[in-house]
């Protein structure tokens, strides 16, 4: 029995704090959101969303210190209750009952103060703000017209690289950076990239590179791959137009001259 309650000492027991969900559980009793997450504006670029998630941030310290504070507040339980007891007399004291842990508990309340009323005033602000409206969902981009005129050469040749053989695209693990494998030919990934912003290649992911990416043409690439692999008619016409041989000059035509005899000219 404890001489001046005369409460029986083996059911006295150190006031420990509530639960250690203290931060989320302020958020809801104060804006009726079970999560903080749910809270209207969360992870949006809008007022909302840079005061929930403040909202957010704070709570998940003060849950962490409270934590902290409930799981050093029950190590101590035993030993408080032992000395309660009268059972600790014939245990040595070399380094204090408490040691160090009253200066952490003292400075883990503080904590938990300063974050309660950072909570508390942001949840204050929180509450002061017009009602949430989502902002407009963004407009997909507009499709990209189809590429049409001559490409450059770099581009032409990548494109019948990829419609006639294997092309690669991968992340290098050693340096960290885009590699392009299209059997020995020099193929850049800005070259690549070019087509694919031209609508000629598919894209690719780049969490995807480690073990590589086959690049694949699509419709529109295929029939620009299909139309550089077919002559054009000027190209055909050369190939067909028969080859005129060389031919000896022409002969000059004969000039015929009158000329009388020697005896006719004497004569005259």
């Amino acid at each position: 029995m404890s001489a001046n309650s005369g409460i029986p000492v083996a059911a006295w027991r150190p006031r420990v704090p509530g639960n250690t969900d203290l931060g989320s559980r302020t958020v809801w009793s104060e804006l009726q959101v079970q999560r903080v997450r749910d809270l209207p504006g969360h992870r949006t670029a809008t007022l909302h969303g840079a005061v929930a998630d403040e909202i957010a941030t704070t709570a998940v310290k003060l849950d962490d210190v409270q934590t902290r504070l409930v799981a050093l507040a029950a190590s101590l339980q035993d030993d408080l209750q032992r000395i309660a007891a009268g059972h600790d007399t014939t245990m040595p004291v070399t380094n204090g009952i408490l040691r160090n842990s009253a200066l952490d508990i003292d400075l883990l309340v503080t904590r938990r103060t300063e974050l309660h009323r950072s909570l508390t005033a942001l949840i204050g602000i929180y509450k002061e703000l017009p009602a949430f409206v989502p902002p407009p969902a963004p407009v997909p981009p507009a499709k990209r017209a189809p590429a049409t005129g001559r490409l450059p050469v770099r581009q032409e040749e990548a494109l019948r690289l990829v419609g006639s053989s294997t092309v690669t695209i991968y992340e290098s693990v050693r340096h960290g950076s885009l590699r392009v494998v299209a059997g020995g030919a020099d193929v850049k990934v800005a070259t690549v990239d070019a087509l694919i912003g031209k609508g000629l290649v598919d894209h690719y992911e780049r969490q995807d590179l480690v073990r590589g990416h086959d690049l694949a043409l699509t419709s529109e690439g295929q029939t620009r791959y299909e139309a550089l692999q077919r002559p054009t008619a000027r190209s055909a016409a050369a190939r067909t137009r028969p080859v005129a041989l060389p031919t000896a000059p022409e002969a000059a035509p004969a000039v015929s001259v009158a000329v009388s005899s020697p005896t006719a000219r004497s004569r005259s």
